[in-house]
């Protein structure tokens, strides 16, 4: 028995999901099925991708991550389930969710859905769906053991998944730059996809000054100097910082405050942070 997780852009209390969970259900009343993350931006593949990057280390080996951010649905994108190197498994649109997994490694094995097979039967003339009548189904299956990873279809070429464009990191010239990957509003916390011991190889220490500059669509948006520190409490209430992410990775953000709200910040692929020292 496996776990299965589901991932999707529906939000979090959306009926939407419950339905995925009531199919689940159908196919094995005892599996195993969590959420993980429902709040991913809508129609943001790269999100999806980041999420998924986040999630797959902390789950047991054989889990099923049923991701869901399809704003192709009911087009000629393939559906199909990945099989990672740490013997887990993401059913997902191939429309870029692959994205970062492709790129480092990842993927074993890809396969595309055989939908006279792995779809909830009853659903063939739906087609906005495809979350709930064939990737929670088709997951379901392979999590309880009813089919095997063969069983979900064909195989395809790895080298044939779907990647989608982003910003990627660079350092030189004693400088860092790369995406801004996640914006949060509740918190605050500007993440980047720019790994963190950068900044020392490029010269920047703790209890520096450093200069951030963001650019949105090649627009400057923001050109601050920041403290760069462990961790919040090294800096005064309200001021900003410049420390390491707990995936390790360069982040921004306010010590009780929202850096997101304030400088009116975004992310995704036209979201470009370049860090230096002041």
């Amino acid at each position: 028995m496996k776990n299965l997780v589901i991932q999707t852009d529906f939000g979090t209390g959306s009926s939407s999901v419950s339905a995925m969970h009531g199919v689940c259900a159908m196919v094995d009343y005892d599996l195993k099925v969590d959420d993980g993350n429902n709040d991913v931006a809508q129609f943001n593949v790269l999100d999806a991708s980041e999420s998924l990057m986040y999630q797959l280390p902390y789950w047991p080996e054989g889990t099923v991550f049923v991701s869901v951010v399809d704003p192709g649905v009911g087009t000629k994108r393939k559906s199909c389930v990945a099989k990672l190197n740490n013997g887990s498994y993401i059913v997902t649109p191939d429309n870029g969710t692959l994205t970062y997994m492709k790129e480092q490694g990842l993927i074993e094995e890809v396969r595309e859905i055989d939908e006279s097979v792995n779809r909830l039967k009853g659903s063939e003339d739906v087609h906005i769906f495809h979350g709930r009548d064939v990737y929670a189904y088709c997951g379901a299956r392979l999590a309880s053991g009813i089919i095997d990873y063969e069983g979900v279809g064909p195989e395809y070429p790895v080298d044939e998944v779907v990647e989608a464009p982003y910003i990627h990191p660079e350092h030189k010239d004693g400088e860092v730059s790369g995406m801004i990957v996640e914006a949060t509003v509740h918190f605050g916390l500007v993440g980047t996809n720019i790994p963190f011991p950068w900044l020392k190889e490029s010269g920047m220490e703790y209890g520096d000054d450093v200069r951030v500059i963001v650019e949105n669509d090649n627009k400057e948006i923001l050109n601050k100097v920041m403290k760069l520190v462990p961790t919040f409490g090294y800096v005064e209430v309200g001021e900003p910082l410049v420390f390491s992410s707990e995936t390790r990775m360069v982040m921004i953000a306010k010590n009780r405050g929202n850096a997101t709200v304030d400088y009116n910040l975004g992310f995704g692929p036209d979201w470009k942070m370049i860090v230096k020292k002041a």
